[in-house]
C-alpha cells in the first residue's frame, strides 16, 4: 500500500489480516472478522485492494467473494455443498488467445463447476 501512496491504516491492516485468515470470503464474512471496522470502510478498502492488485474479487455464483492475489490459480466449485477448492494447472495460455481489436489481456480466471468427492 505504501509503495502506491496509500496509508496502512489500522482498518486496512485488519481487513488484510481477515483476508489472510481464509480465502474466498464474502464481504459479510470479512466484516465479521473485523467488526470494529465499518461495513462501508470494508467495502471501500476491498475496492482499493482490488484496484491496486492486492486482492481478487471473484463471482462464483453466490455473490462476490474475495481472496489475496497471490499465486495464479483457478477454482473448483461444488454445485451441491458450495465448497470451493483451488487448482494451479492453468488450461489457458493468454499469449495464444485469439483476441481481436487491440484487447490486452491483464488476467483471467477459470471456474469449474461440478460435485466434490464428499457430494458424489
Amino acid at each position: 500500500m505504501k509503495g502506491r501512496g496509500y496509508k496502512a491504516t489500522p482498518q486496512r491492516v485488519a481487513i488484510l489480516e481477515a483476508l489472510a485468515a481464509e480465502q474466498h470470503q464474502s464481504l459479510d464474512e470479512i466484516h465479521a472478522k473485523c467488526p470494529h471496522v465499518g461495513l462501508v470502510t470494508v467495502y471501500r478498502t476491498l475496492d482499493l485492494f482490488s484496484e491496486i492488485g492486492a486482492v481478487r474479487r471473484l463471482d462464483l455464483g453466490d455473490g462476490s467473494r474475495y481472496e489475496l492475489a497471490e499465486a495464479h490459480h483457478h477454482h473448483l466449485i461444488c454445485d451441491s455443498c458450495g465448497s470451493i477448492s483451488e487448482f494451479e494447472g492453468c488450461p489457458i495460455d493468454p499469449e495464444r488467445l485469439d483476441v481481436e481489436g487491440g484487447f490486452e489481456v491483464r488476467s483471467h480466471s477459470v471456474e469449474v463447476y461440478g460435485n466434490c468427492a464428499e457430494c458424489l
